[in-house]
């Protein structure tokens, strides 16, 4: 036994729907730049939270410094527009989502460095008013880009809404 069907009237919509489909893959910056902004924010909620892309937390402040610093918790200046917190930024061309910041320590809070002084026997900071001296300090990673379970789940959201959207219309 066979069954055979034919289908009349217009595919139009199949056809629309198809090529919204192909433009996501095509001009993929239209979904990336809404998933910049997903990563951006999580990367943000991280630095509020203090805590690593794996959960875990930042690594303490010296206390003297703690104490000094301008602005509250790690990695952020006195508001929300300063330090590395108010610097990140997000940036989709082609098929290539980036975020982060272009501060000259970001990387540095990212992988941790040690110190030393150039040309100098000695680095020469104050803390808390205090002069220090020191052959070498050491700066612990404060690892704040990754991307996380809970940021795939966001994206693989925004790609299934998008691919909905291009369905429907």
């Amino acid at each position: 036994m066979s069954i055979s069907l034919k289908l009349t009237g217009s595919f139009d919509p199949v056809a629309t729907a198809l090529r919204r489909i192909s433009e996501i893959g095509t001009q993929p910056e239209r979904v990336l730049t809404p998933l910049g902004h997903i990563i951006l924010n999580s990367t943000r909620k991280r630095i509020v939270d203090q805590v690593t892309p794996d959960g875990g937390p930042f690594a303490a402040l010296n206390p003297g410094y703690a104490a000094a610093k301008d602005g509250p918790g790690i990695l952020r200046g006195r508001d929300y527009q300063n330090g590395l917190y108010g610097s990140l930024v997000t940036q989709a061309e082609g098929n290539v989502l980036r975020w982060g910041s272009n501060k000259p320590y970001a990387a540095v809070h990212q992988f941790g460095a040690i110190i030393k002084p150039r040309a100098a026997k000695a680095l020469a900071f104050s803390i808390g008013g205090h002069p220090i001296f020191r052959q070498s300090v050491t700066i612990p990673a404060r690892p704040y880009l990754g991307f996380t379970a809970a940021d795939r789940e966001h994206f693989v959201t925004e790609l299934e809404g998008w691919l909905a959207r291009a369905m429907r219309r």
